[in-house]
């Protein structure tokens, strides 16, 4: 039956021919696109390789071609072949092919805008799919319309199309590998990308990272489950939501034993405790090279439980994280973005350690007194000259401690506009052997971790490699290193750009940001420029021999063991108000945190609390050049645009002043003299307070200006 005539569209101006067809083969369906110099579609299609054919059918005169998709969640894994894939990358890098993957649901919808030489275009709605099969055992009812381009008809159909491209659609085919090709000259390295790309691997890790950002989604999911168990009710109609958790899999710690009396592992108020002992992670051995990263995971996994299979590892969870931790001394934690909670993963203990609620007044008081009671063991136990400043430096250290988890947000808004390794600064804590470092790194482990890890790294085990694994490893727990020599330090060049030279807010892969303590007071100006340096110029009692030994130890393990939840709350005002997203601050929105939390529980914000960063308050390099100045070893003179600093010293003992100075004053030693090229920032960093004692002067005239009337 001849089902075409010519009608005029209400309201669309220019009539159009019309037809009903029913197509019952694909030729028939493709015959549509014979003449076609350009295609807009939205419909089903099971593989890009079937849309390459449309432009090689003989006497094809396509051009161009902009399809959406409506069916297909991994259309990446419809291309096995690498002939396939560089064109299909060729053809998008030249425009002649854009295929748009749908968003959030399946698209049903079956629109074709066929353009041909002579301007005139073919529109057709109906079920017919582009794909081959669809037409095995289908047959499909359209409506065409022929008209001309840009009749009323054929902007109406263009927009009903566009509506469906920014209502269904975000995402580009082929966009990611195009990227990853664009600068890469090297063609051995350009199919390798390829075929890591068919293999759906990401092209832009190492197997290191890509194997542990896999495992980093798997454990992901697993806490979404965890995270439902947040209360529990006899009476299910009075809860919010009900859910079936098997306790095998996952089970809430209640905080009893089976007596009924409470147990050791009881959480802090504000945290959530799973144990996940039935809990597993599969990892795909498809596509890696043989003796690589992977295959020395294995042995290690193996030994921890896994079963290794022809084409996967499946591993308990609390496998995988023994591994981490004994293998990187670091934890798995991160960060759920979109339900705003920080994870831990450790052995088959869950955290989730954001509390879903404010902090009752009375709690908070405790939580701040416990940080302060620890930091008084200075005035308990401690031998120094400086207690106001010590204390402020390792309250300093707290605030950095909490802040730590958080670094990967605060590089993703300063990414590209300031040097990250600059921004988001390593913490450098160095004092004598007895000062307290260890304890204070096991305090701040702690409180982050909801008392599960207490210790870090050993400096022997620290080297290049094990900088560069970190970077891999896809944890955004705080890594802590124990008593570095600065020797090593300058040794590590990873450490000059940990940041800046492989993190990218695409990769999907979090880095840890770094914390060492020393017994050395100054490495090379490099390290300096990118680390918070904290002075614990105090001693403690650490011989047995010592007075006051058994009872500062036993009052500061009293305080270590006190469970602290300060880390839930810090979290829950992070991420919630996204603090991070300001880009003007790190450390410092910890600092404000505080500050909000002293006012809501009523307490009074102790003197020694640094209200500015307490490394720039409390500096020791101007208490050095200070006690100086105080004991006549150094005298200035102004020559020109340079302050000449000349010391009653000898030459070798200068350069520990030199290193003490910002690099911002471009300090050279010169004999017994150091010439400061910047005097006027000198002026501004020595504060005249600090050099001469006086709030009088200062102020009053410039340090600078009365050296010299």
């Amino acid at each position: 039956m001849d089902w075409d005539t010519t009608i005029n569209l209400g309201g669309f101006g220019n009539s159009a021919q019309m037809e009903w067809q029913t197509v019952k083969s694909w030729k028939s369906f493709t015959n549509f696109f014979d003449d076609a110099v350009h295609i807009d579609a939205v419909t089903y299609c099971e593989s890009p390789e079937l849309l390459l054919e449309l432009f090689d059918q003989e006497g094809s005169t396509l051009e161009t071609m902009d399809v959406l998709i409506g069916d297909k969640d991994e259309y990446q894994s419809a291309v096995d072949d690498a002939t396939v894939a560089r064109r299909l990358e060729r053809y998008y890098e030249e425009d002649k092919l854009t295929v748009r993957l749908k968003n959030r649901k399946v698209v049903h919808s079956k629109l074709y805008r066929i353009v041909a030489a002579d301007e005139t275009v073919t529109l057709i709605a109906g079920s017919a799919n582009l794909s081959y099969n669809s037409w095995k055992n289908q047959t499909n009812s359209i409506v065409v319309f022929n008209t001309e381009v840009g009749t009323q008809l054929d902007q109406q159909f263009k927009q009903w199309i566009e509506h469906h491209r920014e209502e269904y659609a975000d995402t580009i085919f082929m966009e990611d590998l195009a990227a990853e090709l664009e600068d890469l000259d090297d063609e051995e390295e350009v199919e390798r990308r390829i075929e890591l790309w068919i293999d759906n691997r990401n092209t832009q890790l190492s197997e290191q990272g890509e194997i542990h950002s896999n495992v980093g989604q798997e454990l992901e999911a697993l806490g979404d489950e965890v995270d439902h168990v947040v209360s529990v009710t006899d009476d299910p109609d009075e809860a919010d939501e009900v859910v079936s958790i098997d306790p095998e899999q996952i089970e809430p710690e209640d905080g009893s034993n089976d007596n009924g009396e409470q147990s050791e592992t009881d959480s802090a108020e504000g945290i959530t405790a799973a144990k996940t002992p039935e809990y597993s992670i599969t990892l795909s051995t498809q596509g890696y090279e043989n003796d690589g990263y992977l295959d020395q995971m294995e042995t290690d996994l193996k030994r921890r439980g896994a079963d290794v299979g022809a084409d996967a590892i499946t591993t308990p969870v609390e496998g995988y994280t023994n591994y981490l931790q004994t293998r990187y001394d670091v934890p798995k934690m991160w960060i759920d973005e979109e339900n705003q909670r920080v994870h831990l993963q450790h052995g088959e203990h869950h955290r989730i350690l954001t509390a879903d609620h404010e902090p009752d007044p009375d709690l908070l008081d405790a939580a701040l007194d416990n940080i302060e009671n620890y930091i008084k063991t200075i005035d308990r136990w401690g031998e120094t000259n400086n207690p106001k400043a010590v204390k402020a430096h390792l309250y300093e250290g707290v605030l950095y401690g909490l802040w730590a988890p958080f670094v990967n947000l605060y590089a993703k808004q300063f990414y590209g506009s300031v040097t990250l390794d600059n921004a988001l600064q390593y913490l450098y804590i160095f004092g004598e052997s007895d000062a307290g470092k260890d304890k204070f790194t096991e305090f701040v482990l702690r409180l982050v971790s909801d008392d599960l890890v207490r210790g870090g790294a050993d400096a022997d085990d620290v080297g290049k490699n094990q900088i560069r694994s970190l970077r891999n490893i896809d944890t955004v727990f705080p890594y802590v290193v124990s008593d570095i020599s600065k020797q090593k330090i300058e040794r590590i060049d990873t450490l000059r750009n940990f940041w800046q030279d492989s993190w990218h807010p695409s990769n999907e892969i979090a880095y840890p940001t770094l914390i060492f303590t020393s017994n050395d007071s100054r490495p090379n100006d490099w390290f300096r420029n990118r680390a918070k340096m904290l002075h614990f110029d105090v001693a403690f009692p650490s011989n047995p021999e010592d007075e006051g030994f058994y009872k500062a130890q036993e009052d500061l393990n009293t305080i270590l063991d006190a469970r602290n939840p300060i880390f839930s709350y810090v979290s829950r005002r992070i991420l919630r108000d996204e603090r991070y997203l300001d880009a003007g601050g790190t450390v410092d929105d910890v600092r404000q945190v505080f500050l909000e939390f002293y006012e809501r529980a009523d307490r009074e914000v102790p003197k020694f609390f640094p209200k500015e960063p307490a490394n720039r308050r409390y500096n020791i390099g101007k208490r050095k050049w200070k006690q100086a100045y105080e004991r006549g070893d150094v005298t200035f003179d102004r020559r020109e645009n340079r302050l000449i600093a000349e010391f009653d010293l000898e030459p070798h003992e200068l350069y520990s002043y030199r290193k003490t100075l910002p690099t911002k004053m471009r300090p050279e030693k010169s004999g017994r003299s150091i010439i400061i090229k910047n005097p006027d920032g000198f002026e501004e960093w020595i504060e005249l307070a600090e050099l001469g004692g006086s709030n009088e002067q200062a102020g009053s005239e410039g340090f600078l200006s009365r050296l010299w009337g």
